[in-house]
């Protein structure tokens, strides 16, 4: 038998990439949804909505927890479909399923680049696996961009987009305002557009629906946001050169998913320069398409000033708004085609030959996004996100569960709770409870924490014997399974510890604390 000639191999042609990729992405996320351990922020919408016996329950739970409640509405739905945190997370999966159809069925970039996208940190790991409000936003981005052209028929997909951006996360406000700013620009600069639009004999009607649906959501998600005050802090009223170069590092972040380290001058204008580099080369491309260029400019100012003044963001899932906006404003060039086309004539720094032709650039940084969405992908199947899961089921398994437990910090120890489904008694809120309550808890000093359940112990006294949960071991000498430490009345018994965790703040430590009887 004679081996086939490599250049005679037939590979499939692009149809089948088009459907092969999408269906290996979904049932990876499926996979994953069933393994993946939650973290603290994850299981922090889980308690909220499961707590909350009707939506007016929901309400009042979601207020402390510091952001709109369209995400725990979306979990108070579906909680009941297995009745524990998987019903949330295969409802999240649905949601990125979703996100990643309409990109391949309606975005206009080339087979690599939406392969390279579909893998990448965002799209496969951080707005798929690990379960937030994120991938709604990425979702309603993707369905304003692939029905633009029904501005011209039509604007209250379009309010729904506007409101419902608004109501997911504080940082969507920023292409929700985008988005408004864009049809707003594009009415007054587009005679074409409004004389289309007009031929609706229901044009007024429409209008006026869509401002009213856009202006009532808006408002909603405002007051949903207002009821935490404590969250609304300026970072900065004046101008600050090492915060301003620190934001500017977010949108690097954007693009090449790493932000530089803020301690240091020399890296903050480096990559500095570098996003100028990036933003001219993205604002060339995208130019002869009007609309996206509003788009483009108006997200990277508001979701800048957010950043500058409000929030600034400690994590790739904040500065992820950056990437979804440079996505979606080539969306909509590349969407224009044979205007964008004419773009390429022009003999400049960013011609096609070129080093920083945008098209290039872009699959530059798809590639490090690719990379290392699916190092964390692989790595979510090995190790746990969080040992919280592992922590609850040993205490199931030991029949615990119906214990009087002592637990600290509240915002880690949440993960515990959820996969209990119970409370705990703990002292940042001085009583019981289940997930963080930003407007209303204080912070603990570490040091402090047996102090503490010798005060739960005096309020409780038919208690003598509580587990105690703790989230690392500050307040604790380093004792090891067995060992005891005797603190005043009070005898701690190191039981179990649980370090297998991606998370160091969420390996847990459990102990046992017995009153000392005279």
């Amino acid at each position: 038998m004679e081996f086939r000639r490599i250049n005679q191999i037939q590979l499939p042609d692009q149809r089948f990439y088009e459907i092969f990729l999408p269906i290996l992405f979904i049932i990876i996320g499926l996979f994953g949804a069933f393994n993946h351990a939650l973290w603290r922020d994850e299981m922090q919408g889980w308690l909220v909505a499961w707590q909350s016996d009707n939506l007016i329950d929901l309400w009042k739970n979601n207020a402390p927890s510091g952001h709109p409640v369209l995400w725990s509405l979306l979990i108070y739905f579906s909680k009941n479909i297995t009745g524990t945190p998987i019903s949330m997370q295969l409802m999240h999966w649905f949601l990125g399923s979703s996100a990643i159809v309409i990109f391949w069925r309606f975005s206009p970039f080339n087979l690599i680049t939406k392969a390279l996208f579909t893998f990448g940190y965002f799209p496969f790991w951080e707005y798929f696996f690990v379960c937030r409000h994120y991938v709604i936003a990425e979702l309603i981005i993707f369905i304003f961009c692939s029905i633009y052209h029904l501005k011209e028929k039509t604007y209250i997909p379009f309010s729904l987009c506007i409101g419902l951006l608004a109501n997911t996360q504080a940082l969507s406000w920023s292409l929700s305002f985008a988005i408004g700013m864009t049809l707003v620009l594009d009415w007054f600069l587009n005679p074409n557009q409004r004389k289309n639009y007009k031929r609706n004999k229901r044009w007024i009607l429409d209008l006026s629906s869509s401002i009213a649906i856009s202006s009532t959501l808006l408002c909603f998600g405002a007051f949903s946001l207002l009821q935490v005050r404590d969250s609304v802090k300026l970072l900065s009223s004046f101008i600050d050169i090492r915060h301003f170069l620190r934001v500017i590092g977010q949108v690097f972040g954007g693009y090449m998913l790493i932000i530089p380290n803020s301690s240091r001058f020399f890296d903050l204008i480096l990559c500095a320069l570098i996003t100028l580099i990036l933003i001219v080369s993205t604002i060339i491309f995208i130019r002869s398409y009007r609309p996206a260029l509003i788009y483009f400019l108006s997200g990277i100012i508001f979701l800048f000033l957010f950043n500058y003044f409000l929030f600034l963001g400690d994590g790739s899932r904040h500065y992820g708004y950056y990437f979804l906006l440079i996505i979606s404003s080539s969306w909509l060039a590349l969407s224009n085609q044979d205007q964008q086309l004419s773009s390429f004539n022009h003999q400049n720094l960013f011609t096609k030959g070129n080093l920083f032709y945008f098209p290039r650039l872009l699959n530059i940084c798809l590639t490090i996004h690719m990379v290392v969405g699916i190092h964390m992908v692989i790595n979510d199947f090995r190790l746990p996100y969080s040992s919280g899961k592992e922590t609850a089921q040993y205490i199931q398994t030991k029949g615990w569960q119906d214990s009087p437990i002592f637990a600290t910090r509240d915002v880690e120890v949440a993960t515990v709770s959820g996969y209990l489904d119970r409370e705990f008694y703990v002292p940042e809120l001085k009583g019981f409870g289940s997930y963080a309550q930003w407007a209303n808890r204080v912070t603990l000093d570490r040091t402090k924490t047996l102090d503490e359940v010798q005060v739960y112990l005096d309020r409780f006294p038919k208690v003598n014997k509580l587990l105690l949960l703790l989230s690392n071991r500050s307040s604790i000498k380093n004792l090891q399974p067995g060992e005891s430490l005797y603190v005043d009345k009070i005898r701690v018994i190191a039981d179990s510890k649980f370090e297998n965790s991606f998370h160091d703040s969420e390996k847990f430590y459990i102990y046992w604390v017995e009153r000392i009887v005279d």
